[in-house]
């Protein structure tokens, strides 16, 4: 019999594994573990660790490598019977509410992620843990507050996350992603020269390290930026950069990456270049059952490529039906100066109110969140 003690450090190492992105050594980990368990002694809290950690598994390395034909409801519904299954306390439970807010992000369901990882911050803050677990949850904290356009609360967390994470050495790729979160936010409070000078720092750190998803995320946001200051020659350059990395990989970033480039070619003039980008990225949108993106894909369509103003309004119903406000405000008021120039006066009109409204709703939901 292999102590039980034994197998739970094993799997605290895949933890970690999981937290770097080290894909190879959490497979490997996770095997290894398994083989274990069964000759573990017998400890309820071990076996559900490990129904925790492969759940969060799962859910991490299906978004990496957008695995098509998977079902995270089923897996979520089997993952909510552990905690109905066990009396969970202590970091069990902070575990649970916390790989729960995660599944929620990922399925752009924002609210309901934000419930939950507010309920694991005070679990988080009820026991003593190391610091690297605190990084950890201040950095997925950041991201659904800046999702939400809660640019302060997001901020904050991020910066909090990156000065954890700045102290240990295997932690680059988290320092990275805390830096683009710390710059989308200056970019929303219009410091784009900011946000800049973040995300080369981002740039420089990914290509040190020479990962290749890191370098494209970094190209992916510079380009992003380059849009917001309307100089679209280098935000084409820089998401072309992105574009390519990512195929390398096959990365699930791929469909973002394409949607902006359709973006900036079609601001451009660029219709033809455009229309192909556009069924590239729906296509791998599809495939992985990425409704948000689909949404996406279709307004491009509808602003730009067939004028149909009915898809463009249902794009809108998706993102209000996902509480994704900050999207509706974004692309509204896009939406609102194209038809402008179209002199299309009542339907800009309509989108102007959409971004007013959606603007509001990101207010009220910051004065929701206050407390």
């Amino acid at each position: 019999m292999i102590p039980y003690d034994l197998v739970a450090t094993k799997m605290n190492f895949w933890y970690t594994a999981l937290k770097n992105n080290w894909t190879g050594k959490a497979e490997d980990t996770k095997k290894e573990v398994e083989r274990e368990l069964e000759q573990m002694e017998q400890n309820q809290d071990v076996i559900v660790y490990y129904n925790l950690l492969l759940f969060r598994h799962n859910l991490q390395l299906d978004y990496m490598y957008s695995k098509p034909g998977v079902n995270l409801n089923s897996r979520f519904d089997v993952f909510k019977k552990i905690r109905d299954q066990n009396n969970l306390e202590g970091m069990l439970d902070y575990y649970y509410h916390f790989f729960a807010g995660m599944y929620h992000f990922r399925q752009k369901e924002l609210i309901l992620a934000l419930n939950f990882y507010r309920d694991a911050e005070k679990k988080l803050d009820s026991f003593d843990c190391d610091e690297l677990e605190k990084a950890e949850f201040y950095f997925k904290a950041s991201e659904v507050y800046y999702h939400m356009k809660q640019t302060i609360f997001s901020m904050n967390y991020a910066s909090r996350a990156y000065n954890l994470f700045k102290k240990y050495d295997t932690y680059g790729e988290r320092r990275v992603q805390s830096q683009f979160i710390i710059a989308g936010n200056w970019l929303d409070h219009m410091y784009p020269e900011k946000a800049l000078h973040n995300l080369n720092k981002a740039l420089k750190e990914s290509e040190t390290q020479g990962i290749l998803h890191l370098m494209g995320s970094s190209h992916l946001n510079i380009g992003i930026c380059y849009n917001k200051l309307e100089d679209v020659d280098k935000a084409t350059y820089h998401f072309q950069r992105a574009l390519n990395l990512y195929k390398e990989e096959k990365h699930s970033f791929l469909p973002k990456t394409l949607f902006n480039l359709a973006h900036v070619r079609a601001k451009q003039g660029k219709l033809s270049i455009t229309d192909d980008l556009y069924y590239e990225g729906k296509e791998l949108a599809e495939k992985n059952k990425n409704l948000d993106m689909l949404a996406k894909f279709d307004l491009i369509k509808g602003l730009y490529l067939s004028f149909d103003l009915d898809m463009v309004r249902e794009s809108f119903k998706f993102f209000e039906s996902k509480g994704k406000y900050a999207d509706m405000e974004e692309y509204g008021l896009i939406a609102a100066e194209l038809l402008e120039k179209k002199e299309k006066i009542r339907d800009a009109v309509e989108f102007y109110r959409i971004t007013v409204n959606a603007r509001r709703q990101i207010q009220r939901s910051a004065f929701l969140h206050v407390n």
